[in-house]
């Protein structure tokens, strides 16, 4: 009786101890894709149309959002929580047609995963960084340098930290969107 007491003391007193709970921050590298502010407009045309299409940025936030318990506490009762820090900019048009979120999300390898999802007006589009970037690329006759490539096959979006959305591209390369400066 004694040693069944001790054993369940012991499995009480270690499926009890709470472990600290894990952040991972976005890199600087993924701060500084966060190109927009909160307030401020940009533009894109499109080319097939010729028309011009304001957007205004609603929201910019980066926070910390619970990515749910650490594996650990499958096998060893409590266990820390997961928090992964999050950055997102939320932009729409004057007639609310054209929305997007540009989302730079950090992860365990102190790198982090960048997004961005066009819809409404845009159609209804996923863009996903699979670390691919070009040296420079021509919108609209304005050269640009250092754009990220980011894929939602068979559109292509390219995007800058100093200037965000440049173009967006279909399969042969043809320009669908582009910014105006």
């Amino acid at each position: 009786m004694k040693n069944n007491f001790k054993i369940l003391l012991l499995i009480l007193l270690v499926t009890s101890c709470k472990v600290e709970d894990r952040y991972y921050d976005l890199s600087q590298e993924g701060k500084e894709l966060l190109a927009y502010e909160t307030g401020e407009t940009f533009q894109l045309k499109n080319i097939e149309t010729d028309e011009i299409v304001s957007l205004f940025v609603e929201s910019k936030t980066i926070e910390y959002v619970e990515d749910g318990p650490n594996e650990s506490s499958f096998i060893f009762g409590s266990s820390s929580e997961e928090f992964i820090e999050i950055g997102r900019i939320l932009f729409t048009d004057n007639s609310n047609c054209y929305n997007g979120e540009i989302q730079v999300k950090g992860d365990r390898d102190k790198g982090f995963e960048f997004t961005a999802y066009l819809y409404d007006c845009f159609g209804d589009d996923f863009y996903y960084f699979q670390n691919e970037f070009i040296n420079s690329t021509n919108v609209e006759g304005v050269e640009y340098s250092n754009a990220y490539l980011l894929r939602n096959y068979p559109k292509t979006l390219y995007y800058s930290k100093e200037k965000g959305i440049l173009k967006i591209v279909d399969f042969d390369e043809n320009t669908l969107f582009g910014l105006i400066e």
